[in-house]
């Protein structure tokens, strides 16, 4: 809309405009794979009932039309044949009102039109019959998560179970894809492509044990044997947790041929190290394809800990932080430092599945070292060459096993001696050399005795150990550990999560978009992993939880005991945040187990403490240990939880409509829908007399379409909602409804409801008549005297002064029977403005003093309505200032009751009020924002009463 021209037309013309506006017809795009999104015209698809998405997921997958029939039982399983169709007309028409023409809708059936909709998983489905390596990658990136994630039906049982098994289908198709697209990738060459396709379909099948074995066998042709070795522990260690086997012997035998091929390691040379110490900063780092930010500091920090190695004793520096933080991404980055300038990096990583395998680490750290034939001569060197060759055979091959004093009298002290001095002759060198342990928390009790020992001896032995944890796996051994490092003074980074600036920067290369930086910051909540894994899924503008993460956040949940897990499934119902008595209540557990719990928790950093109560520590951890809790316990744990709301256990002092709110979705959500009804209508009540509207709206259909018996009374309550808010076509819709549902002694106010709304919208003749018919219905005095004024306002509107003042001087008498304040106030307003349009100024403002002296304070539609009187009055009389205060102090109170219509017409008024005093500037902010309001109602701002004084007695 163009104000500005609008404003000039106003200037020329005396407020006469008419504002347009140009619809155009609806593109839509629907993505179900992953969390359902719909797009029409690029703009996220708003309607109030889940059962759209629903419809629309149904056509859109099944690519075909539904009959009427079909989609009324498939959705409205528990309801009656009129009330299904009832309820799938109303969704109907609302899905048509917000997609336009891409819906089509006949008598009999409902289908997608054949043009200008796009559906993800038909466009899947084509993609996946192609054997192009273009088409399969398309495909592939189609596929941002399961179908229909986090969306389900509770009360249709036919629809989650389609949901369920297209899912299955769907997915199938999707590995099906992805492990073609790893091929094409191999075959062309990109095999760091294809490690990616082939990662993403282990993902989906983590106990896909041939898929363990091609990505070993990916690692290994591309020269990255460390993460080929990797790969094979984490199958042991998923294989061992999930079915409680050893991996295949063929997977064995693979992976002992990668561990023993000959694989040269590059050795630096002496000239490498430079003449004097520079850090870098984290932005001149980079680990593989992802740049190191937001790490500046520590990085610093890192390096000059190494650089005092080569003028003073051994190091030990550690970084921590949660799992996904990018402690292993800086450590890398440390690491490469150190093998640039010349030094000797010796790797390894401790596996949870491998915690009873004694010095497990230790020689992951001798195999690293030991490909170079030099490393034997340094071992040989150093004398420990002997006793290392009992951890590893390598060392000596040639070694013989006999009676000697390995097993006497301190063999265990020269084992962890000889440690200590092969590592470190192995990473002696021009450059002080490194041991670098990632996951330190889950070494064996050997290896971390081992490493104590070197840590006592570091004075005069000149290496950097480097390690990395996370606090909340620490047991009390590997605690144990960690206190001790005091002497000498080890270095502990602690990773944060990153800020926006460094969301920013890391996104820098993919977008620069602040609205999709912006969601990638909610989304991720700063924890670098997920930014990573999303940037790299390329899934930046929907949110949809990365599979890396997801496996993450899975394997972080796997580490809680059955007593904290059960307790985290209540938490993950109850929502992000929660409390202790709810959570207990809602677990079933006692308070002591459940603190216990709760204790477990914070100690393995699932959860923190948030004030009074606590928090998942991410996001994503709460939805998925919602998702990996059964569908049943669910809806016992939803049930539980309202019935823990109800008796607000944790004294949580929640404002009643938020806790109403609650225990409505709970209700729902628990498959309770007389329940869920219920509490939906009190919820609805709630807001409306808080004037949150729209919410109030969401929570009256929400418990019709959950079958609330009382639909006359919800029907009633909608069209007042939507006549405050502006929706005058859907009010009279609504209140014509109820009109039709309700008894001879409803009808009355009903029709004057459907009165109010007629005249916000301008038709003042239907406005008459249904004034009338209200009028025919009356049965007390104060009713009548309502339904007067608003006749008189209606006459006052159509020319008809005489009339106006008869009906207003009559409604006057009939209030002042019914001793009702609000009628009486009402008529007073109705006789001022009728004296103020005859030129009786005087009379104007006694009335408008009369009406605003009886006004309830908490009827502020009346107060608005008296005070915008009074404001015309005292503008007659001259008295600018005065009716510039009371102007405002109505458009305050529209503002707060969120009625925009009303708003509009007190802001004409103000404008009309600044011109007539000259004052135009100001003039024109009010017009311009009375211009504004007019157009979000679709009214007509040329109308300087749209129904005020009416409604302020409704």
């Amino acid at each position: 809309m163009d104000v500005t021209g609008t404003l000039r037309e106003w200037t020329a013309y005396r407020y006469r405009y008419v504002v347009t506006a140009a619809v155009a017809s609806p593109h839509l795009d629907i993505r179900l794979l992953g969390p359902p999104e719909i797009l029409v015209d690029g703009a996220p698809l708003v309607v109030d009932t889940r059962k759209a998405v629903a419809i629309l997921a149904l056509l859109g997958s099944e690519g075909r039309a539904f009959a009427r029939d079909e989609l009324a039982a498939m959705l409205w399983p528990d309801a009656d044949q009129p009330a299904a169709h009832g309820a799938l007309r109303r969704t109907l028409s609302t899905l048509r009102a917000a997609t336009g023409d891409s819906v089509m809708v006949d008598r009999t059936k409902v289908a997608l039109a054949p043009a200008g909709v796009r559906v993800d998983v038909a466009e899947l489905e084509r993609l996946a019959g192609s054997d192009a390596r273009r088409s399969l990658a398309a495909a592939a990136g189609l596929a941002r998560g399961p179908f229909l994630a986090g969306f389900n039906l509770r009360d249709s049982a036919d629809f989650d179970d389609w949901r369920a098994g297209r899912a299955v289908a769907l997915e199938r198709t999707v590995m099906r894809v992805l492990d073609r697209l790893a091929g094409a990738h191999e075959a062309a060459g990109d095999l760091s492509a294809a490690i990616g396709a082939a990662s993403r379909r282990l993902d989906l099948d983590l106990l896909d044990e041939a898929g363990h074995v091609r990505l070993m066998d990916l690692f290994a042709r591309s020269g990255d044997r460390a993460a080929a070795l990797r790969q094979y522990r984490s199958c042991v260690a998923i294989l061992d947790r999930e079915l409680g086997v050893a991996p295949l012997a063929s997977t064995t035998a693979r992976y002992e041929a990668i561990r023993d091929a000959d694989i040269p390691t590059e050795q630096p040379t002496a000239d490498a190290r430079p003449d004097r110490f520079e850090p870098p900063t984290a932005g001149d780092v980079s680990t593989g394809a992802t740049r190191l930010v937001g790490r500046d500091f520590a990085l610093s920090e890192l390096l000059t800990a190494y650089a005092s190695v080569g003028i003073g004793p051994g190091r030990i520096a550690a970084i921590t932080g949660e799992a996904g933080i990018g402690k292993t991404m800086l450590g890398d980055a440390v690491v490469d430092h150190i093998r640039g300038r010349g030094g000797t990096v010796l790797h390894a990583r401790a596996y949870v599945g491998e915690r009873g395998i004694a010095y497990g680490p230790i020689v992951d750290l001798l195999r690293a070292a030991v490909a170079d034939p030099a490393a034997i001569e340094r071992l040989e060197r150093s004398g420990a060459r002997p006793e290392l060759a009992r951890l590893l055979p390598a060392v000596d091959p040639d070694r013989r096993r006999g009676r000697d004093r390995a097993d006497g009298p301190g063999a265990h002290s020269r084992l962890l001696s000889a440690i200590a001095d092969g590592l470190a002759a192995l990473t002696a060198g021009p450059v002080p050399g490194c041991l670098w342990i990632d996951d330190l928390s889950w070494a064996d009790g050997e290896t971390l005795e081992a490493l104590a020992y070197l840590i006592r001896r570091l004075t005069d032995r000149p290496l950097f150990l480097l390690a990395a944890w996370r606090p909340e796996d620490l047991d009390e051994a590997t605690m144990a550990f960690v206190q001790r490092l005091g002497a000498p003074p080890a270095l502990i980074v602690e990773l944060a999560r990153l800020d926006r600036v460094a969301v920013a920067e890391l996104a820098a290369p993919t977008t620069s978009d602040p609205a999709v930086i912006d969601r990638l910051l909610e989304a991720s909540e700063g924890l670098p992993l997920y930014v990573v894994e999303a940037l790299a899924a390329g899934d930046l503008e929907h949110g949809t939880m990365p599979l890396g993460v997801r496996a993450m956040l899975r394997s972080r949940l796997a580490t809680a005991g059955e007593t904290a897990a059960q307790v985290l499934a209540a938490a993950s119902v109850i929502g992000r945040s929660f409390d202790l008595g709810t959570v207990r209540h809602a677990s079933g557990r006692s308070e002591g187990e459940t603190v216990d719990a709760l204790d477990e928790s914070l100690r393995r950093g699932l959860i923190r403490e948030v004030g009074a109560g606590f928090d998942f520590v991410h996001g994503g951890l709460r939805d998925v240990a919602y998702e990996s809790t059964s569908q049943t316990r669910r809806r016992l744990l939803h049930r539980r939880v309202a019935d823990t709301l109800r008796l607000d256990l944790a004294r949580s002092g929640r404002d009643d409509l938020v806790r109403l709110a609650l225990i409505a979705a709970h209700e729902r959500d628990g498959g309770r829908a007389l329940e869920a009804a219920e509490a939906f209508r009190l919820a609805g009540a709630r807001a409306a007399e808080l004037f949150a509207n729209r919410e109030a709206i969401e929570h009256d259909e929400a418990a019709l379409s959950l079958g609330h018996p009382d639909i006359v009374g919800l029907h009633s309550a909608i069209g007042r909602l939507r006549t405050r808010l502006g929706d005058y076509a859907d009010a009279i819709t609504a209140l014509e409804t109820a009109a039709a549902l309700a008894g001879a002694a409803d009808l009355p106010e009903l029709e004057r409801l459907i009165a109010g709304a007629q005249l916000r919208r301008g038709d003042l003749l239907a406005a008459s008549r249904h004034l009338e018919a209200a009028l025919d219905g009356a049965s007390g005095t104060a009713f009548q005297a309502r339904v007067l004024v608003e006749q008189s306002v209606v006459k006052r509107l159509r020319g008809d002064l005489t009339g106006a003042h008869a009906a207003a001087s009559r409604a006057l008498e009939e209030a002042i029977r019914a001793d009702d304040d609000t009628s009486v106030g009402a008529a007073h307003r109705s006789l001022g403005l009728l004296a103020l349009a005859s030129g009786d100024v005087e009379a104007a403002t006694i009335e408008s003093h009369r009406a605003l002296d009886v006004t309830n304070e908490n009827d502020p539609t009346a107060k608005i309505a008296a005070l915008t009187g009074l404001a015309l009055a005292e503008a007659a009389g001259g008295d600018h200032v005065a009716s510039l205060h009371h102007g405002a102090m109505a458009v305050n109170l529209c503002r707060m009751i969120g009625d925009r219509h009303l708003e509009a017409a007190v802001e004409n008024h103000l404008a009309d009020i600044l011109h007539a005093a000259g004052r135009e500037d100001e003039s024109m902010v009010h017009l311009r924002q009375a211009v504004e309001a007019f157009a979000e109602v679709g009214g007509d701002p040329a109308d300087p009463d749209p129904g005020i004084w009416m409604l302020s007695v409704s």
